[in-house]
């Protein structure tokens, strides 16, 4: 892959991370003032895929999209449901045990889970572990930590600080895990979609888990609220339409380089920033301290590491021609 490539991909994912951030904040809001996780979860994924496929239809790709849906639907189902069924169960659950700077915090572990799982799922150059990439994770990682440690005094107690933290890590390695292994099956299928497909498929995928939560909510807290209804509605458009349009758009410029891969994943980096100054707005929590402020230098000082351009082959590789 190019390095302008490389460029274009950080940059798209870093704008990506900024519309992400509304899921912290919203999910945070929704936790305080009520509505119950389950309809956020489904409710999330429902109206996400009714807008992308409005969009579809209006631009003739709506009908390409269900042939290929219909073609194969396990694997959608499979890591659709993972992907915006489990893992946003686990975040939003998350967000009633501990606040939203800690779960987006916790969450950019996915940088290293994305390089750590590689050799699992990948059976080309892929599989190798870029070292530059996981000591640059690491690197932000670091700064994430001193932000989560500025912030420490809250009003949770250590075991909803915990679990919160363990549901998060969880969903941390399911989100790479099911967006790589989408991935690697349109690969193999030789399947050519472009983002708004891919994504829309993906929350079409999900109708399964989101008919479960649909249930579960119901029993156990009736039917959601007009509040509730809006705010998942601001989650779907933000950090579901937006940001998850430009992110696997990232994704899908980064795929034949691992250290790229790993890059545009370490982008999910600025979430935290851009969550923690919507919930000092919104909700009212105090500013970082020096410490951090200092966090958020080395987040960034992490993310310009990634973008610049390099002479270090394990970033700049030349395209490989695969044999047939």
């Amino acid at each position: 892959m190019q390095v302008s490539d490389n460029l274009k991909a950080v940059a798209i994912g870093s704008v990506a991370g900024v519309f992400f951030c509304s899921t912290y904040v919203v999910n945070s809001f929704l936790s305080v003032n009520g509505g119950h996780w389950a309809w956020t979860v489904g409710l999330r994924s429902f109206f996400l895929a009714l807008l992308l496929m409005l969009l579809l239809q209006v631009q003739g790709q709506l009908k390409q999209l269900l042939q290929v849906l219909k073609q194969q639907p396990l694997p959608w189902m499979a890591w659709g449901s993972t992907a915006f069924g489990i893992v946003y169960v686990l975040l939003t659950y998350a967000a009633s045990l501990g606040p939203g700077w800690l779960i987006a915090g916790v969450f950019q572990f996915t940088i290293v889970a994305g390089i750590l799982i590689s050799p699992l799922i990948y059976k080309d150059h892929r599989a190798k572990i870029p070292v530059r990439a996981l000591l640059l994770s690491i690197l932000i990682l670091a700064g994430i930590a001193l932000m989560q440690w500025s912030q420490k005094n809250g009003v949770y107690t250590s075991q909803q600080l915990w679990i919160c933290v363990v549901l998060t890590l969880a969903a941390a390695f399911l989100w790479p895990l099911a967006n790589r292994k989408l991935m690697l099956h349109q690969e193999a299928k030789g399947i050519k979609l472009n983002s708004f497909q891919r994504v829309a498929g993906i929350a079409i995928g999900s109708f399964p888990a989101q008919l479960i939560l649909f249930f579960f909510g119901y029993n156990e807290a009736g039917w959601p609220g007009q509040q509730q209804l809006l705010a998942v509605l601001v989650i779907a458009l933000s950090s579901g339409v937006i940001g998850c349009i430009l992110f696997f758009k990232a994704m899908h410029i980064a795929r034949n380089d691992g250290a790229a891969l790993a890059a545009v994943e370490a982008t999910q980096s600025v979430e935290i920033v851009t969550t923690v100054i919507g919930e000092v707005l919104l909700l009212g929590i105090a500013w970082p301290n020096w410490m951090g402020y200092s966090g958020i230098a080395i987040i960034m000082s992490g993310l310009i590491l990634y973008g610049m351009p390099s002479q270090n082959k394990q970033f700049s590789t030349n395209k490989i021609k695969h044999k047939a």
